[in-house]
């Protein structure tokens, strides 16, 4: 067993180099299993999340120390980590109409055709360039496609319908799925090392979605769909051959995408699909409460443990019968 210390609980770099010989047999394992390939950075962040929250109690303490258990984490990888997680291609259907959506709906926040806001919250609120937003509306909605492929592919009788409308007005309860007949919020992060998850109070269920994603998701589209190769060509008969530095420029630049050949789709996007609570089995967390791994809650809302979001294939078959999908 790995003795595992608060302070690498704390700090993902420190957790990670720890059990990084841990983690690349981990990795060897579902790949020749399970043929889904995470790299050493994602599965040591989520292995860090199941940490935190010991989730399948991973971790066991004995005499105020606490171990990995790791008997416990090949069953938490089998029951729970690999059968919730979706792989979905750059040209699926759905991911098509996700960047379509994700740059129509910036361009009109940008021209004010929509009420949503242009500023990040924080220390200090700042104005968002039109690619953070972008990027930012991409991941927050991956994750209803990721619940959507989940479910489909899970319960084949069902239609999870997602809400493609723009609107002027921010509907403060929509429905994420809009033929739900509850009120049903799904969340997604980019941050695989998180175990809250929150849904605004007015909601029936709240569902949780750990995205991991390309760091240029937007950017990816377009290499792999021509579109930089052609910017690169355009740019090549612009600038005059005397120029080394920027002729050396477009050669790294040519180099950094060669192996991907022209309209021929090869990035992944990975989702973990982590379960769903229901809000009337909780109160919400007030705000000013602090929570471990958190830290203030800056709204009253629900925010739930992730190792106690229900995830079963039996507790989907409820929630869509409870929602009336099934």
């Amino acid at each position: 067993m790995y003795q595992i210390l608060k302070g690498e609980l704390n700090s993902p770099s420190k957790f990670k180099g720890k059990l990084l010989d841990y983690i690349k047999e981990l990795r060897k394992t579902i790949k020749g299993k399970y043929h889904i390939d995470f790299d050493d950075e994602e599965l040591g962040e989520l292995l860090l999340s199941s940490c935190r929250s010991n989730d399948f109690n991973i971790i066991q303490k004995k005499q105020n120390k606490m171990f990995l258990d790791e008997e416990k984490v090949l069953e938490w990888l089998d029951k729970k980590l690999l059968p919730s997680t979706v792989i979905i291609r750059l040209d699926n259907e759905d991911v098509i109409r996700l960047l379509i959506f994700c740059i129509e709906i910036t361009y009109q926040m940008f021209a004010g055709g929509t009420r949503a806001t242009l500023t990040s919250k924080g220390f200090r609120e700042r104005r968002r360039t039109f690619e953070s937003i972008l990027v930012d509306q991409f991941v927050g909605k991956l994750g209803e496609v990721m619940v959507k492929k989940i479910l489909e592919n899970n319960f084949p009788s069902i239609k999870i319908e997602l809400d493609w409308k723009i609107s002027r007005q921010i509907d403060e309860y929509g429905n994420d799925i809009v033929n739900a007949k509850k009120k049903v919020s799904i969340k997604s992060s980019p941050t695989l090392t998180g175990i809250w998850w929150d849904a605004n109070v007015g909601y029936d269920y709240g569902i949780a979605v750990k995205c991991s994603v390309p760091q240029q998701p937007i950017l990816q589209f377009f290499i792999e769909v021509c579109g930089f190769t052609r910017l690169l060509d355009f740019a090549e008969n612009k600038i005059p051959s005397y120029d080394d530095l920027f002729r050396d420029y477009l050669i790294n630049m040519r180099e950094r995408i060669k192996k991907y050949k022209c309209g021929e789709i090869q990035t992944d996007l990975k989702g973990v699909v982590c379960g769903y609570f229901k809000t009337s089995e909780y109160k919400p967390v007030k705000q000013g409460t602090i929570l471990p791994y958190f830290g203030e809650v800056r709204e009253e809302r629900y925010l739930v443990p992730i190792n106690e979001l229900k995830w079963e294939k039996d507790s989907w078959r409820k929630f869509l019968q409870e929602v009336e999908l099934l």
